[in-house]
């Protein structure tokens, strides 16, 4: 097995709880959204949706802190001096672990208090929409303190742009492409949520198919920010890296990006179209393993390069 083969199996490793946490930082918003003045038609299959998708939230959360956690224990034998810098104290960590400690309470809140604040949805709905923005913006810790980590030779308290990277580095084009992707998880770890649910909590074929649909929607709607954002920072990269032994990473990375996101969307959009989404359940979990083959591509690109 080549180096580079190894190292890419490792990436796509890495890359699922990183799935499950991004999925985990936008599921609040996309049921929180749904709150805002329902059609009575729908009302009672947002409801319910909102209920399994939030407690699906907590469940990718979980299921990411452990792997995340066990990859940072890992980190220390397997590569010391990485470690040594994430597990910094104060910095890099403390703002980390704060950013977490804050999103997942935000998430556990909104989830425990659905049936009293039925006739609060505002409030509500402000709650979802604040543990997503709240993980976001943990989102974009993580982005600023891996940019210090790959391009900056200073310690972090030292480094000016820690918080803030300069206006002109391709970390303003990724990590919107790393929001989008979010959005993208959601949506597609929703559906496969509903899947696993469909016969444990019987709601009728009807809220399945409003279900599994929706979740759909929400996968396509980020793919087309996440793909504009992407081709975006490639094209802005390519003059830097077409010189550089990492040019086949590069261009072969954002390639298989790119094309797994569109057969995702195609799969996306056949459910969309289909009068009896459930007969599609295995379009939604090969969409799913297309979005995460994606995400390993990216991170890829990203841990052989820069984000500068």
């Amino acid at each position: 097995m080549s180096e580079l083969t190894l190292f890419a199996a490792l990436t796509a490793l890495v890359c699922v709880p990183l799935c499950f946490a991004l999925a985990a930082a936008a599921l609040p918003l996309t049921s929180a959204a749904l709150l805002f003045n329902p059609p009575k038609r729908v009302k009672v299959f947002r409801d319910k949706y909102g209920q399994q998708t939030s407690t699906c939230c907590l469940i990718c959360g979980l299921i990411a802190v452990l792997g995340l956690g066990g990859g940072a224990l890992a980190l220390q034998s397997l590569a010391p001096a990485s470690a040594a810098f994430w597990l910094g104290w104060p910095l890099p960590l403390l703002p980390l672990c704060a950013g977490l400690a804050v999103c997942a309470g935000l998430a556990v809140v909104y989830r425990a208090v659905w049936q009293n604040l039925k006739d609060n949805r505002p409030l509500h709905s402000a709650i979802g929409v604040a543990a997503t923005l709240s993980a976001w913006a943990l989102g974009y810790l993580f982005v600023t303190f891996f940019r210090h980590y790959v391009l900056s030779p200073l310690q972090p308290s030292e480094d000016p742009f820690l918080f803030l990277p300069p206006l002109d580095s391709t970390a303003w084009l990724l990590l919107p492409a790393a929001l989008c992707m979010s959005l993208v998880m959601a949506g597609s770890s929703a559906t496969l949520y509903l899947i696993h649910r469909r016969d444990k909590d019987d709601f009728g074929r009807d809220y399945y198919n409003y279900g599994l649909k929706m979740g759909s929607r929400w996968s396509l709607a980020g793919v087309a920010g996440a793909v504009a954002c992407a081709a975006a920072a490639a094209v802005r990269l390519w003059p830097s890296v077409r010189d550089l032994p990492v040019r086949p990473v590069f261009f072969w990375g954002e390639a298989v990006f790119l094309c797994a996101l569109a057969m995702a969307a195609i799969l996306w959009g056949l459910v969309l179209r289909n009068q009896n989404a459930l007969r599609l359940k295995v379009h939604l979990v090969a969409a799913f393993a297309l979005s995460w083959l994606a995400i390993s591509a990216q991170a890829l690109v990203n841990l052989r390069f820069f984000l500068g």
